[in-house]
């Protein structure tokens, strides 16, 4: 046997002979801890005792209270942080084990106590402490990684911790909100910079060829220049109109569909109905998931709850949301918590009459059940629970089970199975099992996925996400999604219109020149005459004359490449209109307009809750650096497409 697998065996054997210890003698159960180190707890958190301390701890109502048999030790997980430990680490197993035994595990008051209080060892010592305290919050990992960055030379390590910090931002709730809203902000600002620049680029590409035919509509025959006034007059009308820059983009997106080959018009097509995502459904996602439940105060007491952080308030709103599922959840968390396992024992009895369960609801309604001293039916829903999912949480409480019962064959036979789940969570657990000698259960906390539906309800975020509409978009066009639509499909077969009806000019393809069916004859191919003339019938041309015109030719076409490498080089998107890659082209500008927002908003479109900490910059600016690669993806596939046209 190698020298792991002895530990891991050693391991599991003595957990299992302290379960069979523990099931030999009598299940007396702890006293509920005073209440006098609230205010200890919450001076050292640089939180006002008192008020707060009252509303940490909240006292059930006389209805609710249990027998003496049905009740428990009560975890106030505040005041367990208050009460003095040996060391730092002492303090942390304390209050981590009860986290868990109360469903918290993220205590992220604790962890943010850790970071910035001074509670003795070294910035590595804290920042482990805070990451073993709240595993779940992304500020803790980061400060981690900086510490074995900084003081421990450890750069792998360090590495690994911030990996850490992005697993920890979808298990977060506040995080995985907070990181959401502003993500998908930041993507539709980039999305919208990226569109519109496109949609400028192919503007000023038509221009002149719009210019110039839209001159032969006005009387007296108007110079090159007031022929561009003229059509820069009519794309500022909307602006003039009250439509602000959507109604000038509108012009852009049809002047650039009327000009533009099939490619052109069907990515144009493409970015508009990417401009109406990034205005609407991505605005009012961002949107919601920023206000994190601004309308739903269940939603809200709930997730207060789940983080050990309920107010008196909170637990009253739960309480009088008695039809709603969530409430019912965490109403059974708080009557677990504060020792009410009767009450508790019915609240989730009455969740599992109403629907199946999820591992996290089969899990604690079966330890409040083992609690109680319903052996059997505690077994019967720990085996529900792992028929959904094999957790090591639930094999972990199934071996206490089986302790209980002496069934130390099966005990084992557990310990086994949830070591090969989830082998460093076992660890943990059996290192907590023995900070006191007593019963240990795990309850599971609420899944971030439950709050996700609560957040991104019918409606939510609309008002905020027309606020931040309103400056680009302020005139009824596009005040709705459907007027949005509406608009930019107008626009798009308004274009397509004028490409069909409207004789356009355009230049040749050799040297450049316009040829207009207004100014001269009609062209029947892609050369002016002298083209034509010059490469398609060479005996019709004096040699001189032609290789003179061949030179000025192959020295114009020599600028022309030096200025069309500068520009795409300047410019983004002008490599892939350059070479005929409108889709490139779009790449490119988002890409661009992507990173852009990312590194303004590195931060956080609003100030951070405390969760993030260096984890938001080191989010957006690899973001950022991912976008300026698929930008610089996009360039250089444009160049070399030119390259090899040219060839």
């Amino acid at each position: 046997m190698s020298g792991r697998s002895g530990i891991r065996a050693l391991a599991l054997g003595s957990l299992a002979l302290g379960l069979v210890l523990a099931g030999v003698g009598a299940l007396a159960q702890d006293d509920a801890p005073s209440t006098g180190g609230v205010d200890n707890a919450l001076e050292e958190m640089g939180m006002p005792p008192g008020e707060g301390g009252q509303a940490a701890a909240p006292q059930a109502p006389p209805s609710e209270s249990a027998a003496p048999a049905e009740t428990i030790a009560a975890w106030n997980l505040m005041e367990v942080w208050g009460e003095p430990a040996e060391s730092l680490d002492a303090k942390v197993a304390r209050v981590r084990r009860a986290s868990l035994e109360a469903g918290a595990w993220s205590f992220d008051p604790a962890a943010r106590a850790v970071l910035g209080g001074d509670l003795g060892g070294d910035a590595l010592e804290r920042a482990r402490a805070a990451v073993a305290l709240a595993p779940e919050l992304p500020l803790a990992h980061m400060e981690l990684a900086r510490a074995l960055w900084l003081h421990a030379d450890a750069p792998m390590a360090a590495i690994r911790a911030s990996e850490g910090a992005i697993h920890a931002i979808a298990t977060h709730p506040e995080a995985s909100l907070w990181f959401a809203g502003s993500g998908f902000f930041v993507l539709a600002i980039g999305l919208c910079a990226g569109t519109l620049m496109l949609w400028v680029l192919v503007a000023l590409r038509a221009a002149p060829h719009a210019a110039h035919d839209l001159g032969h509509l006005a009387p007296g025959n108007p110079p090159a220049f007031a022929r561009f006034a003229l059509l820069a007059a009519l794309a500022l009308v909307p602006l003039a109109a009250g439509e602000g820059a959507f109604g000038v983009a509108l012009v852009l997106l049809a002047l650039g569909i009327a000009y533009g080959g099939v490619r052109q018009r069907v990515v144009l097509v493409l970015s508009a109905a990417t401009l109406w995502a990034a205005l609407y459904p991505m605005a009012r996602i961002s949107a919601a998931a920023l206000e994190a439940f601004p309308n739903d105060t269940v939603a809200r007491a709930a997730y207060s709850l789940s983080q050990g952080m309920a107010s008196a308030a909170d637990v009253m709103r739960l309480e009088a949301a008695q039809n709603d599922p969530l409430a019912l959840r965490a109403m059974a968390i708080d009557a677990r918590r504060r020792g009410n396992l009767g009450r508790a024992d019915a609240l989730y009895q009455q969740i599992l009459a109403t629907s199946s369960g999820d591992v996290a609801v089969l899990n604690n309604a079966a330890n409040v059940r083992l609690a109680l001293g319903h052996m059997e039916s505690a077994l019967e829903l720990y085996g529900r629970a792992l028929d959904d999912k094999q957790s090591a949480v639930v094999l972990f409480n199934l071996s206490q089970a089986y302790g209980r019962g002496f069934r130390v064959d099966e005990l084992n036979r557990s310990l086994a199975d949830a070591q090969r789940v989830d082998g460093e969570l076992m660890a943990e657990l059996t290192a907590l099992q023995r900070v006191r000698n007593d019963d240990f259960l795990v309850d599971l906390p609420l899944d971030v996925s439950l709050l996700w539906p609560r957040a991104l309800a019918p409606g939510s975020g609309e008002a905020l996400a027309a606020s931040l509409r309103r400056p680009f978009a302020p005139g009824r066009l596009a005040s709705t999604e459907v007027d949005g639509a509406r608009a930019l499909g107008a626009a798009a077969v308004l274009g397509l219109v004028l490409g069909a009806f409207v004789r356009r000019s355009r230049s040749c393809s050799r040297c450049g020149s316009r040829m207009c069916v207004h100014c001269e004859t009609d062209w029947a191919s892609a050369q002016c005459q002298s083209c034509d003339l010059l490469f398609n019938h060479p005996e019709r041309t004096d040699r001189a004359l032609r290789f003179a015109r061949l030179e000025a030719l192959r020295k114009r076409d020599r600028r022309v490449a030096r200025a069309a490498t500068a520009v795409s080089l300047c410019v983004p998107g002008a490599a892939g209109l350059l070479a005929n890659q409108p889709l490139h082209a779009f790449a490119a500008v988002v890409g661009v307009g992507v990173a852009a927002a990312c590194l303004v908003w590195r931060d956080g479109v609003v100030p951070d809750p405390l969760i993030a900490g260096a984890a938001a910059p080191a989010f957006f600016v690899g973001a950022a650096a991912l976008s300026l690669l698929v930008a610089a993806a996009s360039l250089i596939s444009s160049l070399a497409a030119r390259r090899g046209g040219d060839a």
